[in-house]
């Protein structure tokens, strides 16, 4: 079967052969399709930000191979530039990384960079613009003009400009307050559904991860300990445990619930889905009375 990016035994060692040598991440092995949002959860240290910068190339790994359709991005490393821009990056507070005097020429400067120009380059931006939701008259402002929401969402506007068919986001919505928070997860469903791309999340936030997130992979102390969905993963108390995290609140809250015998569906990990349950509860109470 071919997948859209493949892991094989993954392993990336600080300090080279010296006694101080430490394994960030070891022998990690996964795979992933077209049009997948896959969460990388775990603790501080666990390895995440080490394992999704070797996905793109920032980093080689010092075993094992990261493939894109079926081929190694280091096969030829003179061609990097062109694994980058098939495999976007976005890191953490990305608007600290605008620069340019407009929020068009931002968006653009990915763009510009594989050798789009004129009415091309115009309608690749107008596009993503469009489906990210920045008004077009923003287009013509200084990006240093905005909020710090607006910012964050024309700086991955600019990533997502390139159309990579992998996309990865390192912690995407934080610092941001609800409605910037669910203003970027709904570009990143924007994205995947446009372009059937392949999305990875990195986040601390088990919310985030209930909301956005088709699969878990789970690392702790730099090994993959879990790679399923998030179904699964947030009903096996004793991986998360194991990562040192916890399910989502709402989760906790349904538990609380099943132990005063109320029976509730084990697959509730969002607030939608518990008021949902909830209300539907309710309703069958009053019927009942």
């Amino acid at each position: 079967m071919s997948f859209k990016l493949e892991v094989k035994n993954l392993t990336y060692s600080y300090d080279g052969n010296s006694p101080l040598k430490r394994d960030a991440v070891s022998d990690i092995s996964f795979a992933v399709n077209d049009g997948e949002i896959i969460g990388i959860v775990g603790h501080t240290g666990s390895g995440k930000s080490t394992l999704v910068q070797q996905l793109n190339g920032l980093i080689k790994p010092s075993s094992g191979e990261v493939l894109l359709d079926s081929k190694s991005i280091w096969e030829n490393p003179k061609e990097m530039r062109k694994i980058r821009s098939k495999v976007g990056l976005v890191f953490q507070y990305p608007e600290y990384q605008l620069f340019e005097d407009t929020v068009f020429e931002d968006i653009a400067f990915g763009p510009k960079n594989m050798g789009l120009s004129g009415d091309e380059l115009k309608t690749q931006v107008l596009d993503i613009a469009r489906l990210m939701g920045i008004k077009e008259e923003y287009l013509d402002k200084s990006p240093f003009d905005l909020s710090g929401g607006e910012k964050r969402r024309v700086a991955i506007a600019g990533v997502m400009a390139m159309k990579p068919e992998v996309i990865i986001f390192d912690e995407p919505v934080a610092g941001l307050d609800p409605k910037g928070r669910n203003d970027v997860i709904n570009m990143i469903y924007n994205y995947r559904q446009a372009y059937n791309a392949t999305v990875f999340v990195v986040s601390h936030n088990m919310e985030d991860m209930a909301q956005i997130a088709d699969k878990l992979i789970v690392l702790s102390n730099g090994k993959l300990i879990a790679f399923d969905t998030v179904e699964k993963i947030f009903s096996n108390k004793a991986i998360l445990s194991k990562a040192g995290l916890n399910p989502p609140i709402v989760t906790r809250v349904m538990d609380a619930l099943r132990e005063k015998g109320i029976k509730v569906p084990e697959n509730i990990f969002t607030v939608s889905a518990a008021v949902d349950f909830l209300l539907n509860y309710e309703k069958e109470g009053e019927a009942n009375d």
